[in-house]
């Protein structure tokens, strides 16, 4: 680990002196970019105020709309493959709650009353329900902003490990106009997307949005219909801009989703119960390393559906800006699970959903722009309410028993789970010109947390109950104050550089194990960032870097637990975590219309004080302290200590290359073609488990278009994963009946995907 991370200081350091070396004025540059075409300014609102890209004294990438069309992904979520030291969970997809994770950090657990690690925040409002997919989908985003570091000074809800930002286009009152997008590509890839905007008068203007996307999965179930993998959503949003002065707005948003998907895990590998292992001695195919079946006989969807409204109003008192969201949103999800994955009813249904609302009202205060002292402030409220319920049944007792005539039987019974978050915080952040090249950085926050959770079992009429599960009833609270305090140094206009110390925390949260409450203490984290941000050859390149270091106190983690009745992934504190490393981005016009790009990162995300179950199958050691081993004076329990070991899900190298390049052809006529090369290290599923390692890979997207110069049409040819490489993540099987065997989800994005894309605009 430390050689490692020698050589990506190295590469910082290396990094930061060819920029200050290429940053300053030589009129050697200036004569060799003359005649090239600059590259445009991006400008971003991560500071809550519209900005430079390169004036931003924090480590943020920004990914347009366009650059997202065009890289052929499908969902917004697969911005990891276009911003660095960011991953999305593959083995949790979207429409089973999956996340982001930032520098290798992320939520650690499915439990779905705990805070996300990573804020997802769509159009100002903080999207904190689990299997809300936020934007997922929608093709009228303007950009997505991805902010690394602890940022609660900055918005709302607290995020310890960076926010996701997205911001869709807003209505216009001075045109009429639209496009639409329609896609057909292999499996029975379908993908229909189209925008309308209509200025309804002088001040108001209306703007609608809607996608739908389906696609086969590529993995067949042998016993019955469909495929792992299968896809259906769609989508609608709304938003009205009234605009009676210069001086006020008012922006109405609604948006309503509905998904599907079918993303049952598959066999990895049999374990150990040989009466559950002959269930496949009739398949001329058994499950294995390289078989890509599904064996279940039951079904395994997960039906969701989203509404939201929130209403944004914008107020200019002076040079001041005085901002006010108000949102609500609600999700339904409905999850059918054949959780034995074999060909016999052993647990056919287990039938599970939740019922979540969620309100925020966020009021903000900014000070004009280019003044000596600059401030954001704001004052946040966040309520949540979940309700969750799961009843798993079936003919196990048959199986377990061998006896024909044993009744069908329930586990435990039908639970009731329900949780509730009430937020509150007043936040804020300043910059201070000393003079014209020195900014002082200073930032503020209190956060006052409510976290409460109730478990009610109850039988289920015409089945026996197997195995009990005590009811539980408790609440938690917890109370901080973070900040942020740093310096920012600008020489000139195509050199910045800046160092920060940022505090964060995450709030408290419940867990509870054969009925008795555990209360998991806040997450909080302290971390420390130094950046470079410059503009090379007279405008032609951007090269960013920053090189940071976090320590996570109380880190909120999931563990296997093997202590409980049935296997269980449990949320518990893991001491201390460290995350460190180092990212790089640049961005090179070489000629007009040929446009070079990448960045890389190295992130060691690891645990320094974390002691939880043993993985399945971790040997034991004869001494106390070291690996998995016996806890002295106990019968039987057992413990790994993890210091030192990588987090699951987080890879230590990733990289990515693009180029895009577009060219006239005469008659008003244009050639384009773009290529996406996106790597990363192997990462665990499982943390130490060496059988639950997702292997490096990379992934390859292209397309080649024709069209018009004016976008008033394009014909194209586009590939997703063209190299068709396989990848995904694998974990123990929490059915009992397959005891030390391994399962695995795979994203359909692991399957190679070609088709054909035809946008017209008015």
């Amino acid at each position: 680990m430390r050689k490692s991370y020698g050589r990506a200081a190295w590469l910082a350091a290396t990094g930061v002196a060819t920029v200050l070396a290429m940053a300053m004025p030589a009129s050697a540059q200036d004569a060799a970019g003359a005649n090239a075409t600059q590259l445009g300014e991006v400008v971003v609102t991560a500071t809550r105020r519209a900005q430079r890209l390169q004036d931003v004294p924090v480590s943020v990438t920004a990914v347009s709309g366009e650059t997202l069309e065009k890289s052929n992904f499908r969902e917004v979520s697969d911005l990891q493959y276009l911003a660095p030291n960011v991953t999305f969970s593959s083995t949790n997809p979207v429409a089973n709650g999956g996340g982001y994770q930032v520098r290798g950090v992320g939520t650690q657990t499915y439990d779905s009353g705990v805070e996300q690690t990573v804020g997802l925040v769509v159009d100002g409002v903080v999207i904190g329900l689990p299997r809300d997919p936020g934007a997922t989908g929608f093709a009228d985003v303007e950009r997505v902003e991805v902010l690394r570091g602890p940022q609660g000074t900055l918005f709302g809800k607290n995020a310890s490990a960076g926010v996701i930002q997205i911001i869709s286009r807003n209505p216009r009152l001075d045109e009429f106009s639209g496009d639409a997008s329609l896609s057909y590509g292999e499996r029975n890839e379908q993908i229909a997307r189209g925008v309308v905007n209509m200025p309804l008068s002088s001040t108001l203007a209306a703007r609608i949005s809607g996608f739908y996307t389906a696609q086969d999965g590529a993995i067949p179930y042998v016993n019955h219909g469909g495929h792992v993998g299968d896809r259906d959503n769609k989508g609608v949003r709304g938003k009205l801009l009234w605009q009676p002065t210069d001086d006020l707005s008012f922006v109405l948003t609604a948006d309503y989703q509905e998904g599907f998907a079918r993303d049952s895990p598959i066999i990895k590998s049999l374990g150990v119960n040989p009466r559950y292992n002959a269930l496949f001695d009739a398949y001329a195919v058994k499950p294995g390393e390289n078989t890509f079946l599904a064996y279940d006989d039951g079904d395994w969807i997960a039906n969701t559906k989203v509404q939201g409204i929130s209403l944004q109003a914008n107020y200019s008192l002076g040079d001041y800006t005085l901002t006010s969201i108000t949102a609500y949103r609600k999700s339904e999800m409905s999850q059918l699970s054949d959780i034995d994955h074999s060909p016999l009813n052993i647990f056919n249904f287990s039938d599970g959903g939740m019922d979540n609302d969620q309100f925020t009202q966020e009021f903000r205060i900014a000070s004009p722009s280019g003044q000596r002292l600059e401030y954001v402030a704001g004052l946040f409220y966040f309520k949540t309410n979940i309700n969750g319920w799961t009843t798993q049944k079936g003919d196990f007792l048959k199986f377990v028993t061998g006896n024909p005539l044993a009744p069908q039987a329930v586990l435990y019974g039908e639970r009731l789970q329900h949780s509730a978050t009430e937020s509150y915080a007043a936040y804020g952040q300043a910059t201070y010109a000393l003079n014209d090249q020195f900014k002082l950085i200073g930032g503020l926050r209190y956060t006052n947390d409510t976290t409460s959770g109730s478990l009610k079992v109850n039988p289920v009429a015409g089945y026996f109950t197997y195995g009990t599960l005590l009811p539980y009833d408790g609440e938690v609270s917890a109370d901080n104050v973070s900040g942020r305090a740093g310096v920012q140094y600008t020489p000139n206009r195509n050199l910045m550089v800046y160092g920060t110390y940022s505090t964060g925390y995450k709030g408290p949260a419940i867990d509870s194990v054969s009925g008795v409450v555990q209360r998991v203490k806040p997450e909080t984290v302290e971390s420390y960032e130094v950046g470079v941000k410059s503009t090379l050859l007279n405008g032609r390149m951007i090269l960013n870097g920053a090189l940071y270091t976090a320590d996570y106190t109380d880190f909120q983690a999931q563990a296997l637990d093997l202590t409980s009745a049935t296997p269980r992934l449990g949320l518990t504190n893991a001491g201390l975590m460290r995350s460190r490393g180092v990212e790089l981005e640049a961005s090179f016009r070489l000629i007009k219309g040929l446009t070079f790009g990448g960045s890389a990162a190295y992130s060691d995300a690891t645990y320094k004080d974390y002691s939880g179950p043993c993985y399945t199958g971790q040997p034991v050691s004869t001494v106390v302290g070291q690996g998995c081993y016996k806890v002295p004076g106990s019968a039987d329990t057992f413990v790994a200590n993890y210091a030192g070991q990588r987090l699951a899900g987080a890879p230590e190298w990733s990289y990515n290359l693009n180029i895009a390049y577009e060219r006239s052809v005469g008659a008003g006529l244009q050639i384009d073609a773009s290529a996406n090369w996106a790597w990363r290290d192997d990462a665990y599923a499982i943390t130490a488990d060496p059988r639950s390692v997702t292997d490096a890979y990379g992934m390859l997207n292209a397309n080649i278009g024709f069209g018009r110069e004016d976008g008033s049409w394009r014909l194209s040819l586009y590939a997703r994963n063209l190299l068709d490489q396989m990848f995904y993540g694998a974990y123990p099987s929490l059915s009992l009946f397959n005891a030390g065997g391994y399962e695995r989800v795979i994203s359909p994005d692991a399957f190679r995907t070609v088709g054909m894309n035809l946008t017209v605009a008015f």
